[in-house]
């Protein structure tokens, strides 16, 4: 590591006499080599001090002694030499007058090495010099490291950690999830904030790393300042990011400790996914409290695990599960895991339910939108009314097309049957069929049926699409018939079936 020049000049017991302004002596020295070879710079390299005994300038007696001056000392300038120390009464008495002036000219520092001062003297102090800082630098890389790990298992974890990183390395600290979404900010306080502007430029670079799906690192000194981004977790399996921004490089020690953030970051983010993953399982009971209407017991469940439920009002998304992919439906848990979110997503059946709170209702459309996913979405609700928000959303996620968000008013707007949605409807079709829908035999008719009030009571097109005669499907919906007490000749029995069958999910039913 570089020593201040100055610090060599004053050392006391190496009584070095400057010879040139003071003011050339503001620079440091990278290492120390001694030559008194005419032309030295093939075996000196930038920030070296020049010891020299001056023998090159025996022969230089003459009047061309100042221009060779002025040629020696402009190769050493050309070469990054930082200083020349001239050691006395060796080779010469004092130090020609011709080296001083060049130097004084050209801006070199030049100082006087007396005769009892043997060159390996200051050798040894800038090798000294060196080695303190690096036991120093190792010194405050490893208490830095120590106060990472333990801010982060302190009440502020992961963005305490990032906080102590950031004021030890003399830079700002970003973390971001798999979503690119932050988890902790630079700043004195440890809350996340969501918003990309927080992070000017590291926001699209973090984007474009965890799109990669891979582990990566990106250093870039462009733009006059220093950044560092790279992935956390495995490739294919990345649960996050981090950013590292200043204005210098970061060196090899301060690379450790930002080694030892990331590893605890990396860990943190995997343990939050391993966690969300598990809950899965607890958060579906818990939804079926909700449903009862156990809706304060189960705020201060899900809030064990941070997560906060809607406030009064909302809304329910339903996504069909099986057409949802894992990638989605974690990205959905992990918006509804953030404690300012106020959404609970929660597999149910063959759906995946959103709860959206009214205030984030038009985020989460954009989002939903921006994504391209097929959604269903209900009208505002209070927790009264929970299970009719869940079948306006399934009704209305079995009218949307694909890649569009159907909301529920809109459904009903364009058809009065929309209402058959309304959660009375469904609880009486489910009493009404119940003990057919039980049965084996009664569910697979009730789907024939289906298929035969799609085509409105036509027998050929409805057989022909079940691959069966139409005397078969004839005896079948007379057994239906009689199971349901309805009688199928009529227009009166063919419309209540429909409107019950529009009522109900038959792909929820069955053993």
């Amino acid at each position: 590591m570089p020593t201040p020049l100055s610090e060599i000049i004053a050392t006391e017991r190496l009584a070095l006499r400057p010879l040139t302004d003071s003011t050339t002596f503001e620079r440091s020295v990278t290492w120390v080599h001694n030559s008194d070879l005419n032309d030295p710079t093939p075996f000196v390299s930038e920030g070296q001090l020049l010891l020299t005994t001056g023998r090159q300038f025996v022969d230089n007696a003459d009047s061309t002694a100042e221009a060779d001056f002025d040629s020696y000392v402009a190769r050493l300038v050309a070469a990054g030499v930082a200083a020349i120390g001239f050691g006395t009464e060796v080779i010469t008495h004092g130090v020609p007058a011709g080296l001083v002036a060049a130097c004084a000219t050209a801006g070199l520092p030049l100082f006087e090495v007396p005769y009892r001062i043997p060159f390996i003297a200051i050798s040894r102090l800038v090798a000294d010099n060196e080695a303190e800082q690096a036991r120093a630098g190792f010194d405050r890389a490893l208490a830095a490291q120590n106060d990472i790990a333990r801010a982060a298992v302190g009440k502020g974890r992961l963005a305490a950690a990032a906080a102590v990183a950031a004021e030890r390395l003399g830079c700002r600290v970003w973390i971001f999830d798999a979503d690119g979404e932050l988890v902790s900010e630079p700043g004195d306080s440890p809350k996340p904030t969501r918003s990309a502007d927080a992070a000017p430029g590291i926001h699209a670079a973090v984007t474009d790393l965890l799109g990669r799906a891979r582990r990566a690192r990106v250093a870039d000194g462009a733009a006059g300042e220093f950044r560092v981004v790279q992935t956390l977790g495995s490739t294919g399996r990345l649960c996050g990011a981090i950013a590292w921004v200043r204005d210098t490089e970061f060196g090899a020690l301060e690379r450790s400790v930002m080694t030892v953030l990331a590893a605890l970051a990396e860990v943190s983010l995997e343990q939050t996914e391993n966690l969300r993953v598990g809950h899965r399982a607890i958060l579906e009971q818990l939804f079926q409290l909700l449903k009862d209407g156990r809706v304060d017991s189960v705020r201060r469940a899900v809030r064990v695990a941070g997560i906060e439920l809607p406030a009064d009002r909302f809304a329910v998304a339903a996504l069909d599960l099986s057409e949802t992919s894992a990638s989605v439906r974690d990205v959905l848990e992990r918006r509804a895991a953030r404690s300012d979110s106020h959404i609970f997503a929660v597999a149910d059946g063959r759906h995946l339910l959103v709860l959206i709170d009214a205030k984030q209702l038009a985020a989460e459309r954009r989002f939903f939108a921006a994504s391209d996913l097929t959604v269903g979405l209900s009208a505002e609700v209070g927790w009264p009314e929970l299970t009719v928000a869940i079948t306006q959303a399934v009704r209305s996620l079995e009218a949307s097309p694909p890649a569009t968000v159907t909301e529920f008013a809109s459904l009903v707007g364009e058809s009065f049957f929309g209402l058959l949605a309304s959660s009375s409807v469904a609880d009486i079709a489910h009493a009404r069929l119940a003990s057919v829908i039980e049965s084996t035999e009664g569910l697979g008719l009730l789907r024939f049926a289906q298929v035969w009030l799609r085509h409105n009571g036509q027998w050929d097109p409805a057989a022909r699409e079940l691959g069966i005669h139409r005397h078969g499907l004839k005896t079948r919906m007379q057994r239906l018939s009689e199971l349901t007490n309805l009688s199928l000749d009529t227009f009166q029995g063919r419309a209540e079936l429909w409107a019950m069958l529009a009522a109900i999910d038959l792909g929820e039913t069955g053993s």
